[in-house]
């Protein structure tokens, strides 16, 4: 979109973009080059370092002028890490906070896209883009849905049209409302990591808000750049028990049963199968079953049983 072709509504909204890091330095260069290059009147970057080893933050705003930064003492988990940030952005009067992932890099145009969605869409508190993947080979549109009987969250492929209605975006990239922020509040800080984006999105429309994919914006992400190495079994430790307490927390009595099945389903399929892929599936088996154990002992927030996958 050229200059001319840039749409604003009369009052140009103040948009923070919000950039959470905490490993992967040179992943956060290419997402904060890339923020540089948007052109947008009253746009703001925020750089939020979740208790990095190195303080790569000072070193970040040495290289990139005229971006804030907000240092954590200690990783507060991708909820907690967003929640400080985006108070901050609201206590500076923002209108729209852009979540976006350390491993993404953004097209100068697609924040415009996003905007005139959030301007033609006014009951729209979360929007995203389509996500691209691998270079831009593959493309995932990412229509967030919620199969609540299966226990089941899926990024759909299949959006069509200029802006579609979808029951949850990923937090990869995530432009927030602020109005409806204020009336939801932020994530939900028992979830640390994993399915927090889900619960706001879900929160946000029982409070009759939308959310919304524009597939014609793009955002370019790598995936889980964070979380490599031993790491990785973090995410299936708190993939587990996150979708154990979202989906308990949004059904209610025998509603559970179904969703609680399907869960002791997937979890027992693993305890078969998964003990003969070597040390990587014992491990992963590992982590689901610790991440079950500690829903049910009712261990949320930050885990403390990971200490096995912390180096790589």
């Amino acid at each position: 979109m050229s200059t001319t072709e840039r749409y604003y509504p009369p009052h140009t909204p103040a948009v923070w973009a919000l950039v959470l890091h905490w490993r992967g330095i040179e992943y956060t260069r290419r997402c904060l080059k890339s923020l540089k290059e948007i052109e947008n009147a009253n746009f703001n970057i925020l750089l939020v370092d979740n208790g990095s080893e190195e303080n790569d933050g000072e070193k970040l705003k040495i290289e990139f002028e005229g971006i804030d930064v907000l240092r954590l003492a200690s990783n507060h988990g991708f909820a907690g890490g967003c929640n400080q940030g985006m108070q901050f952005c609201l206590d500076k009067n923002a209108d729209f906070i852009w979540l976006l992932n350390n491993d993404t890099s953004i097209p100068a145009e697609s924040l415009d896209k996003l905007l005139i969605g959030a301007s033609s869409n006014p009951k729209a508190a979360a929007l995203g883009a389509s996500i691209v993947e691998e270079a831009g080979a593959k493309i995932v549109q990412a229509r967030g849905e919620i199969d609540f009987a299966r226990a089941k969250t899926y990024l759909r492929s299949d959006a069509q049209g200029e802006a579609v209605d979808c029951q949850w975006i990923s937090g990869s990239n995530l432009l927030l409302r602020s109005e409806a922020l204020r009336e939801a509040g932020l994530f939900d800080e028992t979830y640390f990591l994993y399915f927090e984006d889900t619960e706001l999105c879900h929160r946000l429309r029982l409070k009759g808000w939308q959310c919304l994919l524009i597939p014609d914006a793009i955002i370019e992400h790598t995936g889980n750049a964070s979380t490599t190495g031993k790491r990785r079994f973090w995410r299936d430790y708190y993939y587990t028990r996150n979708r154990f307490l979202f989906f308990s927390q949004y059904l209610k009595g025998a509603k559970r049963l179904p969703a609680y099945i399907s869960i002791f389903t997937h979890l027992l399929r693993h305890c078969v199968v998964l003990p003969f892929r070597g040390e990587k599936g014992r491990n992963q088996l590992r982590a689901e079953l610790l991440g079950a154990r500690d829903f049910f002992q009712k261990k949320f927030g930050k885990a403390t049983c990971l200490d096995w996958c912390e180096e790589n």
